[in-house]
């Protein structure tokens, strides 16, 4: 009898601990981090200056429930990446799915391989990503954005003119 008692309470004791590894895993935060990349081959230097980075919850309706990530790289010089990615934001934000991530570039400014500086006017400076993700609690989710910059800088009669244009956007 006294046996059967302490297996009774310890398979108690077991489903209580599960069922609380299991709920801390599941409300945990998980970690998100957005990242950038890309290299112009025709300039020495292309500094892109950032100034908000947002991710959007599926449940969320259109237009509202944007949550705002801190910016880890507010300014980033794209020529000095490579091949390379950097991080723009990262933060700790609820699990679930996410729709949407949206950048603000706010200035745009680079050196020509000649030597010559370049200030760009930015039009339509931010940039959205529509590619689903699923943040897990407790686990790290990495949205790669690439920068189109080849499509994305355009000399005009008057100037240079910085209309950014999303590349090919990697989920990991």
């Amino acid at each position: 009898m006294r046996a059967r008692a302490v297996v009774v309470i310890a398979l108690g004791f077991a489903l209580i601990a599960a069922g609380v590894s299991f709920y801390l895993s599941a409300t945990a935060t998980g970690t998100l981090a957005i990242r950038v990349r890309d290299a112009p081959t025709t300039w020495s230097h292309m500094l892109v200056t950032f100034s908000e980075v947002g991710v959007h919850p599926a449940s969320a309706p259109n237009g509202t429930g944007w949550l705002e990530l801190p910016l880890q790289s507010a300014q980033i010089d794209f020529l000095a990446l490579g091949n390379l990615t950097r991080v723009l934001a990262i933060d700790r934000v609820a699990p679930g799915a996410y729709s949407q991530v949206r950048i603000h570039v706010s200035s745009v400014s680079g050196v020509l391989s000649s030597g010559a500086p370049v200030a760009m006017t930015v039009t339509g400076g931010t940039l959205m990503a529509s590619t689903p993700f699923t943040l897990r609690g407790g686990a790290t989710t990495t949205v790669t954005l690439e920068i189109d910059l080849a499509q994305s800088i355009v000399q005009t009669g008057v100037g240079w003119v910085f209309a950014p244009v999303l590349g090919p956007v990697e989920v990991g």
